[in-house]
């Protein structure tokens, strides 16, 4: 075997045409002379065969350079493109974090305006800041013009900040559904100290007119803060209790115009935890035996009596007095039409006669109708008959009276009050009884109507009774 060596050009094996490359293959070793290559053709193809592979090697090192730097333009495009995105985002970043702040700025002070005007509404800060300062200067000007030296500091500290003191719990109270009609009392009350303290003060440093001017100045000015924020405390109250300007206004009327009901009324709420409507329903039904809205006792007998009267006042007939004659009204007869021919009528005798007509008075009389109305009526004039005798009276014993009637629900609860009052009694002679005392004076007839809340012959009648099941009499 014939030794060949193999170089490498650019990485790639070739062997080298002096140890055998150009040797012939058997099959051309076997070939005439002539035909074999010669060494400048040899040459020739080698330097073609390198040529080519360093124009490939060229081409692919241009080809990895152009692909080297066009990743270098995507990095740094990308690196151009993430620094944008961070500068973008921190830009929003940013803005995001200035509205957040200028909302919560925003929010914080919409909140603190709130909370303010619960206290105080902010057109009346001026009028506190004013009046806090003229107060604390007066009296502390006045207390150094006294000659209490460095204590002067003192005064307005004990008399502005008990104040100050007492509004602020005041307002706690009634933030938070507490009493608070005490701490309304002590608040005006050291209120009212404050501002006779400064304006004595002034009026002792100075007594003339103008001095006194200047003392009721500062009198006034230590009250006008408290004002305004008792008139903020009321406006607070009714947005607190939920109730509307009618509501507030009409329970106002009530307590004007019916202030025992309201009492009554705010004492069942307290015993019984109930709302104060269903309590001055449940007080109003007890004082007037009707619900509200439903007609009264009071009002049941007033439109009988009106009813009586009217069904009176249409039957009259003319005549003047107050003979008793029936409710019903009087049948009286038409008067002939006018041009209708009248049917003369005798008597035993023969005789002719033609009705005649009764009179009537020449203007109407108007009487109540139905729906409060007034209606027309026309009163006859009849012939004066001779008088007749006013009948006896009947009896005139008093009875109780119902506007439903006496019937078997009447019988039935008249029968349950009786029970329960005499139960009421029968109580009172056992503790009079336990406490050792004598029932021959005890309880007395005033102490039993006042428990029960009846007349004094009611009371009398049922204490008999409880003292006769014991064997007890009375003279």
């Amino acid at each position: 075997m014939t030794a060949t060596s193999v170089e490498k050009v650019n990485g790639t094996p070739v062997t080298s045409p002096e140890l055998g490359e150009g040797r012939p293959k058997p099959d051309q070793e076997q070939s005439s002379p002539a035909q074999q290559p010669s060494r400048r053709e040899e040459k020739r193809l080698d330097s073609q065969v390198n040529r080519r592979e360093d124009r490939e090697d060229r081409a692919r090192e241009r080809e990895e350079n152009r692909k080297d730097a066009e990743h270098a333009r995507q990095l740094k495009e990308q690196e151009r493109q993430a620094k944008l995105e961070r500068k973008q985002q921190q830009r929003a970043d940013k803005e995001k974090a200035r509205a957040k702040r200028r909302k919560e700025r925003r929010t914080a002070w919409h909140n603190f305006q709130t909370r303010l005007a619960q206290h105080m509404p902010l057109w009346g800060l001026p009028v506190i800041l004013v009046s806090l300062v003229m107060g604390w200067s007066g009296q502390a000007g006045a207390a150094a013009h006294l000659g209490m030296g460095l204590f002067a500091a003192g005064v307005p500290v004990l008399t502005e900040g008990m104040v100050l003191t007492f509004a602020g719990l005041t307002g706690q109270a009634i933030e938070q559904g507490r009493p608070y009609r005490g701490l309304m009392r002590i608040t005006w009350i050291t209120t009212l100290i404050a501002a006779t303290i400064n304006g004595a003060g002034h009026l002792i440093e100075d007594s003339s007119g103008p001095g006194m001017y200047r003392a009721g100045a500062y009198a006034l000015a230590s009250l006008a803060a408290m004002i305004l924020w008792w008139v903020a405390m009321r406006s607070k109250r009714a947005v607190l209790s939920g109730k509307t300007a009618d509501e507030i206004a009409r329970w106002k009327r009530l307590a004007r115009h019916h202030p025992i009901l309201v009492r009554r009324a705010r004492r069942i709420a307290d015993n019984t935890g109930v709302k104060i409507d269903a309590a001055y329903a449940t007080a109003w039904e007890r004082a007037n035996g009707a619900k509200p809205g439903e007609p009264s006792i009071r009002e049941i007998r007033a439109s009988r009596r009106a009813e009586f009267r009217r069904r009176r006042a249409q039957s009259w007939n003319g005549q003047r007095g107050w003979r008793t004659h029936s409710d019903a009204p009087v049948a009286v007869r038409p008067a002939a039409a006018a041009g209708a021919t009248e049917v003369p009528t005798g008597d035993d005798l023969g005789e002719v006669r033609t009705p005649v007509q009764p009179p009537f008075l020449p203007v109407a009389l108007l009487v109540p109708g139905a729906r409060g109305g007034w209606v027309e009526h026309r009163v006859p004039v009849l012939p004066m008959s001779a008088p007749e005798c006013v009948p006896a009276k009947g009896d005139r014993s008093a009875t109780t009276r119902s506007p439903q009637g006496k019937g078997a629900v009447f019988k039935r609860t008249q029968k349950d009050v009786e029970g329960s009052r005499l139960q009421a009694v029968r109580k009172l002679v056992a503790k009079a009884s336990a406490d050792g005392k004598d029932l021959r004076k005890h309880p007395s007839n005033r102490s039993v109507m006042r428990a029960l809340g009846c007349r004094r012959e009611v009371a009398a009648d049922l204490l008999a009774t409880a003292l006769a099941e014991r064997g007890v009499t009375r003279n």
